[in-house]
């Protein structure tokens, strides 16, 4: 059996490329014949075909219908666009058009992977439809660095935000939260990784933070990068787009002997996840005040990352770990395939 994903060059970053990267070992391990193309030119000669976009799924479908495609769904994206678009008129209307496209292809698609359980459940809610042809595995593209959980290469009240400003990932609230720890602790400090420096800047400013950095830094050297600090923030608020989420940044942050400061509204996370006491785990309504309370104690005491290393462990085991995630794949959907 030939097998194509289609990938056009938009479809493709850090996280994308992970996933697809940990389907085509589960079909190479069992002697299927694996290509990636850009263009849906070389359709015809394949028997299965695998997208991580709708739009590229509607594309290939009306290229040769006949030919069974697997769907990736990373996010929910008509929530995920109404909400970067502030829910204006055009925004909903266009969600709207964009949740009939994803109803179409959750009923057409011959499988689906998904990233949680939530997000199965908020599919058959919204669409009433079964969904059962899926697998869920999360969102991951980092393994555990042994030689990271070391205390040496921490700096102590260090804090860090890594990734995109989009409205849902609460970096404003992040700043707002930083400013009442460094009012606790004036020798904290808070370093930002994204690309978008001016948007930051105009934020941090916003909330007179004194300690701070900002930089860029390419995927190939934020490991080491996001190795030498204490503490990294992921709050969210309640809402669908988080819930049915599994955000790379916690894996990217528990590789490298980071502890996760995070919010309790991400239903994979509180499932799969147990990291006490080496997490500062929050409910979503607490006041900036009481977290900060609880961030500057826990940062005054001691933390054996001997023994926090054995706990990320355990929980990359059943969660983040590519050999289980593969085995799953293989049992779920490559045998189904050698039964047909």
């Amino acid at each position: 059996m030939k097998i194509l994903f289609y990938l056009p060059s938009k479809a493709v970053n850090d996280a994308t490329i992970y996933y697809t990267d940990l389907i085509k070992r589960a079909f190479v391990n069992n002697g299927y014949e694996v290509s990636t193309h850009q263009t849906v030119e070389h359709v015809n000669e394949f028997d299965l075909i695998v997208t991580i976009r709708v739009r590229d799924f509607v594309k290939v479908y009306f290229k040769n219908s006949k030919i069974p495609i697997i769907s990736w769904q990373q996010g929910i994206g008509p929530e995920e666009f109404a909400m970067l678009n502030h829910y204006s008129l055009r925004a909903r209307a266009i969600s709207w058009a964009f949740s009939r496209a994803e109803k179409w292809v959750l009923r057409k698609s011959y499988y689906n992977f998904l990233v949680s359980d939530s997000m199965w459940k908020h599919y058959r809610e919204k669409y009433n439809i079964p969904v059962d042809n899926h697998l869920i595995i999360p969102c991951y593209n980092k393994n555990l660095k042994p030689m990271c959980f070391n205390a040496d290469l921490k700096k102590e009240s260090s804090y860090v935000y890594a990734g995109t400003l989009f409205s849902w990932q609460c970096f404003e609230k992040t700043v707002a939260l930083y400013q009442k720890i460094e009012t606790k602790n004036p020798q904290a400090s808070l370093t930002i990784f994204t690309r978008e420096k001016e948007e930051a800047l105009e934020v941090l400013r916003k909330y007179a933070i004194k300690n701070y950095e900002i930089k860029y830094v390419s995927l190939e050297e934020l490991e080491q990068e996001l190795s030498k600090f204490k503490y990294g923030f992921i709050l969210r608020e309640k809402h669908i787009i988080n819930r049915v989420s599994t955000p790379t940044k916690m894996n990217s942050y528990l590789s490298v002997g980071l502890m996760p400061i995070y919010t309790d509204v991400i239903d994979s996370f509180e499932e799969n996840l147990n990291l006490s006491p080496y997490s500062i785990k929050f409910n979503s309504d607490a006041s900036l005040e009481a977290m900060a309370n609880t961030i500057h104690a826990h940062n005054q005491a001691p933390i054996n990352y001997g023994e926090f290393y054995d706990i990320c462990q355990q929980n990359f085991e059943n969660y983040y770990d590519d050999s289980y995630n593969i085995s799953k794949i293989e049992k779920e959907l490559i045998a189904g395939l050698k039964e047909n």
